[in-house]
């Protein structure tokens, strides 16, 4: 590049330092709204200063010029920006003044280097954006649990009659708060966790465990659901192993999640879980099959869940998978899903009897 950009041309390119930062602000305007105008145009003329002297640099130093994005997007707003969009334009204006023939020897350059600006830009916007919302969805998701666990707690112990005699009709109306306040909170954790899994900071507490307990405590968990729909719950256990190292904690959220689907589709039918054990390519592996006879799922709305890559694009019953679906994949294993429309569904989930690496 410094063959495309003498000393001349850079005296003259900083001359006009401020009229650059002027088209800079413009560009990226619409993001900046509610911010200090001047100190913006100040901070933007540091910017152009640096872009400049990268001109001057043979080749173009990518990681100075990411990084000179990255400080606009956290030194500007956290809000998006329209700068990727217009670098061409901010190049012509940019040269704005310069001789024909060396604005045009000069503009692939200063494409190129504002390219990578713009990059760093919307890599640092993304980050900034998704810190933001999980920082979010952390704090407001505590301050929601904490109300309605009372919610939950309170109905429970006034559908017991602690408190006194509870008529049926009472009692009838408990329960649908009680219901609904647990499905609230699960839908609250179901949100948080697929947050959680995508930005890879979930962990995973391997430790061994009695597979008869954890179905159990899963059944106990999920009969209420099953008996709200007029369902049955039928357990099948065929060779499966009597301890499982994993993470017993994900096994059940998964479990619950698949069952609580397989249960709100179906109505006054079956709805089975089968455990089995697998021997795939020496090693073991524990089957779990859930299944029912309920409206079953549409190729479509398998292909929704299982290849989303946000859960913006997701209604809720589809977070509910995914975060299934993810939590199979971080504990070494897999979920698949059969299913023809009106024919019921069956999930099965492969999981090693020993997560690899523990």
């Amino acid at each position: 590049m410094s063959g495309d950009l003498t000393g001349t041309q850079a005296e003259a390119l900083r001359g006009r330092k401020e009229t650059i930062a002027n088209h800079w602000y413009d560009a990226i305007a619409p993001s900046i709204a509610d911010s200090d105008v001047s100190e913006v145009k100040s901070q933007l003329a540091e910017w152009t200063n640096l872009v400049i002297t990268l001109l001057l640099s043979e080749p173009l130093n990518r990681e100075i010029a990411r990084a000179i994005g990255e400080s606009l997007a956290r030194d500007v707003s956290p809000k998006p920006s329209t700068l990727g969009k217009t670098q061409e334009t901010l190049a012509q204006q940019i040269i704005e003044g310069l001789p024909a023939e060396q604005a045009a020897a000069l503009f692939p350059s200063l494409t190129e280097l504002l390219g990578e600006v713009a990059a760093g830009f919307v890599q640092e916007k993304d980050r900034l954006t998704q810190s933001m919302r999980r920082k979010f969805l952390s704090t407001t998701s505590h301050d929601i649990r904490s109300p309605l666990n009372a919610i939950i707690g309170f109905s429970r112990i006034i559908m017991k009659g602690v408190d006194g005699p509870v008529t049926d009709l009472q009692s009838q109306d408990l329960t649908t708060v009680y219901t609904s306040g647990q499905n609230l909170l699960k839908m609250i954790d179901d949100v948080f966790n697929i947050e959680k899994v995508e930005a890879g900071s979930i962990e995973i507490d391997a430790k061994t465990f009695k597979l008869e307990d954890l179905i159990d405590g899963i059944v106990a968990d999920i009969q209420p659901l099953i008996d709200e729909y007029g369902n049955t719950l039928e357990v099948r256990r065929a060779d499966a192993p009597d301890e499982v190292h994993s993470d017993p904690a994900k096994i059940k959220q998964i479990l619950t999640n698949l069952l609580g689907y397989a249960a709100k589709f179906t109505r006054q039918d079956t709805v089975a879980l089968d455990v089995s054990l697998a021997a795939t390519e020496g090693a073991d592996w524990i089957r779990f099959q859930v299944s029912n006879t309920g409206l079953g799922m549409t190729p479509a709305q398998i292909k929704r869940f299982t290849q989303a890559s946000s859960i913006s694009t997701l209604q809720y019953d589809d977070i509910s998978l995914m975060v299934s679906q993810r939590m199979c994949q971080l504990l070494g294993g897999e979920l698949r899903i059969e299913s023809e429309a009106g024919k019921g569904v069956t999930f099965t989930i492969d999981l090693p009897v020993r997560r690899p690496g523990t």
